[in-house]
Formats: C-alpha cells, structure tokens, sequence
C-alpha cells in the first residue's frame, strides 16, 4: 500500500481556519489506497456527512435513506473507523480521540507514522492520541 492521504476539507469561501480547529475524522481504504479525511466542525457535524463527502469527490454512488441514515455499497471501499481531532498549527499538534458512533473508533496502531509519511502539511505535527 503507497503512503496514506490525508484529505482535509473546509467549507467553501469561509474565513481562513484560526489557528486552533477541531472536527471529526474518518480513515478509510479505497481501491488499496488509506485516506484519512478531516472537516472542521462547523463543515460537517456527523461522520457519516464527512464519509458522503468523500463518496461524492471519489465518485462514487450514495444516497440518503433518513437525515442520518446513509447508504452506499462499493466493494473496494472499507471505513475503518473515526473520530475526534483537534490541530493546533501554532504549537504544530494533532490530537485524536473519541470514535464514531456510526463507523467505530479508528485504529490507533501506526497512525502517527501514517501521518508522518503522507505530504500534508500535518506531517511534522506530533500527534496525540487519547
């Protein structure tokens, strides 16, 4: 498997993030390759609204059964659970926690060094898990 991806999303035409920003996070595997993708609070509130972002930018098909029921079904595409996160750009930190009540908690085994390796501006970030 090549390095991960890190995918980190904000809302369109906002005002540039403050220094200090939480969200939530999912780490998912699509067509071999790990992403790790994160939004901001105020972008999505639930994960499974950050997993149709990502669907949609991937292509892939979806479609909303309630307001928190998603549906999709793609046998390369594997949520492997999420989170919690809070970065902090000034003092360069990453804090991970909490879990998905949907997708589980994510898998905390390796995932500062699958941060490190990716070519997101985090990489350098010492990354916290709690």
């Amino acid at each position: 498997m090549s390095r991960p991806v890190v995918i980190h999303y904000s809302a369109p035409h906002a005002e540039p993030e403050p220094p200090e920003f939480e969200g939530k996070f999912l780490h998912l595997v699509w067509r071999g390759q790990e992403y790790l993708a994160f939004a901001p609070s105020g972008l999505h509130r639930y994960h499974n609204q950050l997993l149709a972002h990502f669907l949609q930018d991937q292509g892939i098909p979806y479609r909303w059964v309630t307001e928190q029921d998603l549906d999709f079904e793609h046998p390369q595409l594997q949520v492997k659970g999420g989170g919690r996160f809070r970065a902090n750009t000034s003092e360069k930190t990453l804090k991970l926690w909490d879990d998905s009540q949907v997708y589980g908690r994510f898998q905390e085994a390796g995932l500062a060094a699958k941060i490190a390796a990716t070519d997101h501006p985090w990489c350098g970030f010492r990354v916290i898990i709690a």
